[in-house]
């Protein structure tokens, strides 16, 4: 597959370039150790509890908004959801605690880095789970939510709404217009956008991480990002002749940042692309996108932030890379500063 790049992948590149092999390139480790690779393939398909909070309660949303569109949000629908929502949660979790963690397999990859670790996290996982659901109800009776609904009500107004299962395909934004970027696959889709019938876009992405300290009316990359995909159907230069917002809502406290996005934001994040793209060529064989294949992973240094170490799910097998390292008398690079940026894993819901 040629590189591709994401929000998700491109905060990764500046938390830990380590880290960044193992979540890319760790079946090429099957060249260095099989069961070092075995274990960083096992870890790559792991969560944390606070991340899978977050998609759990993404689901749930994307459930309500699809009855709130179709105007089916009764008590007993909603009630339904959120029961259903409750039995998934507890027959995953349960999975999770009883699954055998010592061998890979590939037909149940699923798994909780806490219980991977050997952690009991009984209690963080009820307490999170009541917090996802008052969440979701301080939610349903909000201000977001009503104006939400007068937008439904629109039937001239189009929407988009994400599925739970991930479409990748759909996801996809080929950009062939910047040589830079010709042959690189970029993956956006917002949680739900609309356009309403005078061509105003608005775009909602909802978060159940930790609060930040920032403006309020801050347009994060994400939006950006999401922004530039739905511009590239109609063109970017036509930004002038609409008008697009976009927001991130904290479902915790329901928090909102964001405002208009404008054509300086659109350059903004694609600039940030060409140059986070130009950091991982560099670390391509060749600087080939197409066919993507990496150094050897000793060129790709480790974070010197012990407290990004502490909690990385790929801690243990970067351990053992290091012994094995260290007995072969192989140079790594030299280790990287960190950065402002934090994956929303690191922060309880």
């Amino acid at each position: 597959m040629p590189l591709s790049w994401s929000i998700s992948k491109s905060t990764i590149l500046h938390y830990c370039s380590k880290k960044y092999y193992f979540s890319s390139y760790s079946n090429y480790l099957k060249e260095v150790d099989k069961w070092i690779r075995t274990q960083a393939l096992l870890a790559k398909n792991l969560k944390s509890i606070y991340m899978r909070f977050g998609e759990k309660i993404h689901d749930l949303m994307s459930d309500y908004l699809h009855l709130s569109k179709d105007w089916i949000d009764s008590p007993e629908k909603i009630d339904e959801i959120k029961k259903s929502f409750i039995l998934q949660m507890d027959q995953e979790y349960k999975i999770s605690k009883n699954k055998e963690y010592a061998n890979y397999d590939p037909n149940m990859k699923f798994g909780l880095t806490e219980h991977y670790y050997g952690y009991n996290i009984d209690d963080i996982y009820e307490n999170g789970k009541n917090k996802l659901l008052e969440s979701f109800d301080k939610f349903l009776n909000s201000e977001i939510n009503k104006k939400i609904k007068e937008y439904f009500a629109d039937k001239s107004n189009i929407f988009f709404i994400e599925a739970k299962e991930k479409d990748f395909e759909s996801m996809k934004i080929q950009i062939k217009n910047i040589p830079e970027l010709m042959w690189v696959d970029v993956y956006a889709q917002p949680d739900f956008w609309i356009i309403t019938n005078n061509k105003e876009y608005i775009i909602y992405d909802r978060k159940s991480g930790k609060v930040p300290n920032k403006s309020n009316e801050e347009i994060s990359n994400q939006l950006k990002i999401y922004a530039y995909k739905i511009l590239q159907k109609i063109g970017i230069e036509n930004i002038n002749k609409l008008n697009i917002e976009g927001f991130e809502i904290y479902l915790k406290s329901l928090d909102k940042f964001g405002w208009t996005i404008s054509k300086k934001d659109l350059k903004d994040i694609e600039q940030k692309i060409i140059s986070d793209v130009a950091i991982q060529k560099a670390f391509l064989i060749d600087q080939d996108v197409e066919k993507n294949q990496p150094l050897k992973n000793e060129h790709f240094p480790r974070t010197n932030d012990l407290q990004k170490c502490s909690n990385c799910t790929f801690y243990k097998v970067c351990e053992e890379l290091k012994k094995f390292e260290k007995t072969n008398n192989i140079e790594n690079s030299n280790a990287t500063g960190s950065n402002d940026e934090y994956l929303e894993e690191d922060f309880p819901f």
